[in-house]
């Protein structure tokens, strides 16, 4: 029975026969026959060389041998590709100190392959979190493979993998500084909630199309403790570092190289540590591209369609800056991603202390505890539970048209503290933590009013630009005229060529501005005509046709006096208009 090869039994003096080679301290040998006299001899064809074990990379398929040889009195490895073991290529390997004769090299060829089938194997994977083998079985991939009879011999792949996923310190260290520095302050609570919400997304997305990928942004200036609550959120899972391939990374890089750390992970958390140092000018399509889970389709270098990667589970992001100020004004992205301002995540410094303290030596126990857990209670649990707390939400949330979508979000969150409250004995407040998350939505629902937000935008504008402006019954326009102003006793009727306003909005970040007429046709804002949102209105006199045509430009008629314009009301109120009728400009001293 052929067995397994290994330095220390060569130096030991142990020999291994592959018929017709065997190996020893002594070299490697071949039995070769005398066809005349029959008799047996051996040769000696190198220095000892052998497999030491093949891996094979579970995602790629590819597979890869340690291959072990003496030289210069020592063993060393050499990881080499399945190919190099023809005899052509192996000869190549003579650079690295291997003794591979060309006279010889065809018979080391032939016992390596031989050899290799007895050598160890391993399977490694790069993709970690959920996943579904062919037999429809659902396990979870974390240092190793839970539940370990899915796959007994697979593991992460800690030098090249993204990951560092090896657990360190112990599980009670790290409960006894949950209980002793988290529980009773419903801001750690929450990110703790979050940080384990990640298996939950995971979980969810393989069964349903509308489960994206969180991503929460703390958002404040460096005394608020939000690094600290993100590297705690993500401590349970793995090593909550920049370094050494921690659960950290960085804004600073590509927006190609973001992406692509995310590829293949469902179900493990990660953080995304200072926005300032995101090159992107506008990080619209980062966060589209983020919590849909799928990266934008590409050609490779032959020119064929490049596979996407994919991912789903919940991320971190810190900064200083509001992730929306560097997005376009789209409602959608306030429903995808959410953001925390200026929250005081940690009590005190002290606070802030004893929690890195313990995390950075304690580490990755806690989300194997809690995915025993589940295959212990069956994971049915988590639809379960995920569902309960959905109706718990609806409750809670103010009637919107995006509370369902809302609610679905926020019970990924807080089913994930109930189940994890469950499996490692904490006493963690969800209660709280939905108190929390319903007030947080509370000041986010003002942020969602796009149409709001455009017309105080605009109002902004257009005192900006006043002098732009003509009035009602003046001669003359001014330089570059975008429209003129209407009074109506305490309110201004505002008409702005199309093309002018059209053209703000999108300066403005508003996208779509057809969505912002929508919303103010909705609100009784636009002046119109017939089932328009627009309206005729002479701006420019007779002698005025040249400037007319200048800015109206591809909408200018010379057959007609009038122009399409957006009319908008302007309340002195509710509207800026106030400063409007307080300047000095002779076009706003409206008459009494």
């Amino acid at each position: 029975m052929k067995k397994t090869i290994t330095i220390e039994a060569l130096q030991n003096g142990k020999t291994f026969g592959h018929f017709p080679y065997e190996i020893s301290k002594d070299g490697l040998f071949v039995q070769r026959k005398n066809e005349k006299t029959e008799e047996i001899s051996k040769q000696r064809l190198c220095d000892p060389i052998f497999v030491k074990e093949m891996v094979q990379n579970m995602d790629t398929k590819e597979v890869t041998i340690n291959l072990c040889y003496f030289f210069q009195e020592q063993y060393h490895e050499w990881t080499i590709g399945m190919g190099q073991l023809i005899p052509n290529e192996l000869l190549k390997l003579s650079s690295k100190g291997m003794n591979i004769p060309f006279s010889t090299h065809k018979a080391i060829s032939d016992f390596l392959m031989s050899q290799q089938k007895t050598a160890l194997h391993r399977e490694l994977y790069q993709d970690v979190g959920w996943h579904i083998k062919e037999d429809e079985t659902i396990y979870f991939r974390h240092e190793n493979v839970h539940p370990k009879k899915a796959l007994f011999a697979a593991s992460n792949d800690t030098e090249n993998g993204l990951y560092n996923l090896a657990p360190a310190g112990t599980l009670n260290a790290w409960l006894e500084m949950i209980r002793n520095h988290v529980e009773g302050n419903v801001k750690l609570e929450f990110i703790v909630c979050a940080g384990f919400s990640s298996v939950i997304v995971g979980y969810l997305s393989k069964f349903y199309d509308d489960v994206d990928s969180l991503l929460i942004h703390l958002a404040g200036d460096s005394t608020r403790g939000k690094t600290t609550a993100a590297l705690l959120a993500v401590s349970a899972f793995g090593m909550p570092s920049n370094k050494k391939r921690g659960l950290m990374k960085t804004w600073n890089g590509t927006a190609n190289a973001t992406i692509n750390m995310m590829s293949g992970n469902y179900g493990i958390p990660i953080i995304f540590d200072e926005l300032s140092m995101s090159k992107s000018k506008s990080l619209t399509s980062e966060v589209y591209v983020l919590t849909s889970g799928q990266e934008k389709s590409r050609l490779t270098d032959q020119m064929t369609q490049r596979k996407q990667g994919t991912w789903s589970t919940t991320i971190f992001s810190t900064g200083e800056q509001s992730i929306f100020e560097r997005t376009s004004q789209n409602v959608g992205l306030t429903v995808r991603a959410f953001e925390l301002s200026n929250v005081s995540w940690t009590t005190s410094a002290e606070n802030a202390d004893a929690i890195r303290k313990v995390i950075q030596d304690n580490y990755g126990h806690a989300g194997i505890a809690f995915l025993d857990y589940l295959f212990a209670q069956e994971l049915s649990v988590i639809e379960k539970t995920w569902e309960q707390w959905q109706s718990r939400c609806i409750e809670e949330l103010e009637e919107t048209p995006f509370r369902s979508r809302i609610a679905k979000k926020y019970a990924l969150i807080l089913a994930a503290g109930d189940l994890m409250n469950r499996a490692l004995g904490l006493s963690l407040d969800i209660e709280g933590v939905l108190a929390f998350l319903v007030e947080q939505e509370k000041e986010r629902a003002s942020s969602r009013d796009i149409g709001g937000k455009a017309l105080h935008y605009i109002t902004q504008v257009i005192i900006q630009h006043q002098q732009n402006f003509k009035r009602e019954g003046s001669f003359g326009s001014p330089p570059n005229c975008w429209g003129k102003f209407i009074p109506h006793g305490t309110h201004i009727e505002v008409a702005i060529l199309k093309n002018i306003l059209e053209e703000q909005l999108r300066g403005g970040g508003f996208e779509d501005p057809k969505v912002i007429l929508r919303d103010w046709d909705e609100k009784g804002l636009l002046v119109t005509e017939s089932d328009r949102r627009t309206k005729r209105t002479r701006i420019f006199g007779d002698d005025e046709q040249d400037a007319r045509q200048k800015m109206v430009g591809k909408l200018f008629s010379k057959s007609k006096a009038s122009d399409t314009t957006y009319n908008i009301m302007l309340d002195k109120e509710t509207h800026l208009c106030g400063m409007i009728y307080e300047t000095t400009h002779p076009a706003f001293q409206v008459e009494t």
